[in-house]
């Protein structure tokens, strides 16, 4: 039997399969990542390479083998954390799998995708848990932590420590024209400061998910050297923090800009792996990564809104937009694994209110975090001239409305300081903010 070199040369096959644990768990440069040592039986050879390569950069050392009778001689030489399978057969090979060591060792397998006969059999056999092919790398990364915490391999504590820093926050309607760059760049605008040098504020990373039209850049009144589309096929980049970086273009407020491609045929070149990748290496830079989703739901819209903390969902007020947004939610229930908080926020972009707050909040079952009110000639100077209405007008009606979505992303509201006692507020970038 022979195992696969790990990743990156971390240790050398040893031909008389005879290593220590402590080898195993050797991950150069990686010192703060968990470093368990995960065992990945499949057939394939590039299925194994796929796994290797994504189980190193999430700082985990691997070793490989083509059979299940492999995997049982690896786990009776060496201790493994966590078995990963592909291609087993449900009869016999999970519990031989499960039991070769002294202390059973919890087994994910790889299951067909769209079989959910197989995954039940699976799960019966004695798999700890199952995720179809084709999965996505941080479904992988969380299936494979909440493993290893269930089976007291790793203490939650750890494991929310190695966790990506930056809150993902989505804006996207499924109805185009209400808003939604102007409300995620003034968010950004807010969360950063929005006063320039003056107050920094959070690190706010701001992704224009718009991949053929997408005019954040424009609202921002930048000109970007570099763009998603140039990082997505950049792949020295998309392993390195630092060139990832270097795609960026700052903006005064201290919110970085991650554009959307220059032109829309890049649309095409830009897939859920390398978006995944891209933002795997940006998010622990940041407080809060912003992304611009636009109005197209397609593969990466559906992949980023399943990534997300919070959900801003910006509504128009009226019986066809609202339609459309509780058919978006009836189909994100059924196809997608949500797990982040949804604020609704309605846009009156036309002077005369079509729908009365109380109509949208029974259809919605849900009460808006903000309504942004009508202005004749804001925001439209406001894009025009490239700078955002929470910096140019920070106390006019709209940016005062504006500063309620940036809140509801941050947890805090404001409060009116009770008579006789010293306000409880907080100065953030010139706004002032007050916690819950």
């Amino acid at each position: 039997m022979q195992y696969s070199p790990l990743p990156g040369r971390l240790l050398n096959v040893v031909r008389e399969r005879h290593y220590t644990h402590a080898q195993i768990r050797r991950v150069p440069g990686k010192d703060s990542m968990p470093a368990n040592p995960i065992l990945i039986c499949a057939p394939s050879d590039e299925l194994r390479g796929q796994l290797e390569a994504q189980f190193a950069n999430a700082g985990y050392s691997t070793a490989s083998v083509a059979t299940p009778a492999d995997a049982v001689a690896a786990l009776r030489d060496a201790p493994f954390d966590l078995v990963v399978a592909e291609g087993l057969a449900v009869s016999g090979s999970i519990g031989r799998i499960r039991t070769a060591a002294a202390i059973p060792t919890p087994v994910l397998v790889i299951a067909p995708a769209g079989d959910v006969e197989a995954r039940i059999a699976f799960l019966e056999a004695g798999a700890d848990d199952v995720i179809t092919a084709g999965f996505a790398r941080r479904e992988l990364e969380a299936r494979v932590e909440a493993l290893l915490i269930r089976a007291g391999r790793i203490s939650p504590e750890a494991a929310r420590s190695s966790m990506p820093a930056g809150e993902i926050v989505t804006f996207f309607s499924p109805k185009g024209g209400v808003g939604t760059t102007t409300l995620a760049v003034n968010s950004a605008i807010l969360l950063a400061g929005g006063r320039g040098a003056e107050a920094p504020g959070a690190r706010v990373l701001l992704v224009d998910l718009d991949l053929q039209f997408g005019q954040v850049a424009t609202h921002l009144n930048l000109t970007p050297r570099f763009d998603l589309g140039g990082l997505a096929g950049d792949e020295p980049a998309l392993a390195d923090v630092e060139l990832a970086v270097s795609y960026l273009t700052p903006h005064p407020s201290g919110v970085q800009v991650l554009a959307a491609p220059a032109h829309p045929d890049a649309d095409f070149r830009v897939s859920v792996d390398q978006l995944d990748r891209a933002l795997t290496l940006l998010r622990p830079r940041f407080d809060h990564v912003i992304v611009d989703c636009g109005s197209r739901l397609d593969p990466r819209t559906l992949w980023m809104l399943e990534q997300a903390d919070t959900h801003i969902f910006v509504i128009f007020p009226e019986l066809a937009a609202l339609r459309a947004t509780s058919l978006l939610l009836g189909f994100l229930a059924e196809t997608a694994t949500l797990r982040a908080r949804t604020h609704f926020v309605v846009n009156h972009i036309f002077p005369k209110e079509l729908l009365k707050t109380r109509d949208i909040e029974n259809l919605l079952r849900s009460k808006p975090a903000a309504e942004i009110p009508y202005t004749e000639v804001e925001m439209i100077r406001a894009v025009n001239e490239g700078v955002p209405v929470a910096s140019s007008r920070p106390g006019s009606p709209v940016a005062l409305a504006m500063q309620k979505v940036a809140q509801a992303i941050a947890g805090i509201e404001t409060q009116a300081p009770t008579k006789g006692s010293g306000p409880n507020r907080e100065r953030r970038g010139g706004l002032l903010f007050g916690r819950r």
